[in-house]
């Protein structure tokens, strides 16, 4: 299977990659080594103005993709939602596939040669990204159930490793919008966030309701949102304010 050193000779061998897809190949090069068919790599809301489509890194065949992105899997699938909500290891025979629209999911995979396996580790980037790392695997549940254990132990720290050198080999290490927002701008939309009026965020920040209103307009502007509820969310989404 595997050696107590495979995880960080991968990794030593992702470091000197230059590019998303080399990285991603060296990946695919070991996968064989640790019994899988897939890896795959997803990540999202990316905060920056140079990446509007997520980055993708999958070893499923074109077909398959195409036939996802046509179904709008993406909004049916448990693995995507488990991923969204949770912070471990997902191992998709632990999904509830009770629905007929999830069996078919899986079931087309399966056709698909997606794997009779799964797992995803949900990763969540300090710039406010989100990013999942999945494997699949063809084996049988008995043999699954024995290896699994060593897969999460070996890939929670490539995985987590990987999405850090993915974003910065394509040059998107920076938050864009927490560098555009000034301190004011954030204050008063994390304050918005937390529930609080206009007036309320003026008295707490000793400022008029026009400056309020000034700064919420300015963020708005910046973040390209139709509105500060909207511009909260977003700042959310992309780091630029914690949860309230």
């Amino acid at each position: 299977m595997s050696s107590n050193n495979a995880a960080f000779d991968i990794i030593e061998q992702v470091a000197r990659a230059e590019k998303l897809h080399e990285g991603h190949a060296i990946l695919s090069e070991h996968a064989a080594k640790f019994g899988l068919s897939h890896v795959a790599y997803l990540g999202l809301n990316i905060p920056s103005e140079r990446r509007v489509k997520p980055l993708v890194a999958v070893t499923y065949s074109p077909q398959w993709q195409r036939h996802y992105e046509h179904k709008d899997y993406v909004n049916l699938d448990p693995v995507v939602a488990a991923g969204i909500v949770g912070t471990l290891p997902i191992d998709w025979q632990e999904l509830n596939r009770s629905s007929g629209e999830v069996k078919r999911l899986f079931g087309e995979a399966q056709e698909f040669d997606v794997g009779r396996q799964g797992l995803t580790f949900p990763i969540r980037g300090r710039h406010g990204e989100f990013a999942l790392f999945s494997l699949n695997s063809p084996m049988c549940d008995r043999e699954w159930a024995r290896e699994k254990l060593v897969l999460i132990k070996e890939f929670m720290l490539i995985a987590h490793y990987f999405h850090s050198w993915a974003v910065k080999a394509e040059k998107l290490d920076g938050n864009d919008f927490v560098e555009k927002l000034t301190a004011r701008e954030r204050e008063c939309l994390r304050w918005s966030a937390a529930g609080k009026t206009i007036w309320e965020t003026a008295a707490i920040l000793g400022l008029s309701e026009r400056t309020v209103r000034f700064h919420h307009e300015n963020a708005r502007f910046k973040l390209n949102a139709l509105s500060t509820t909207h511009a909260v969310s977003k700042a959310i989404t992309y780091g630029v304010i914690p949860l309230p």
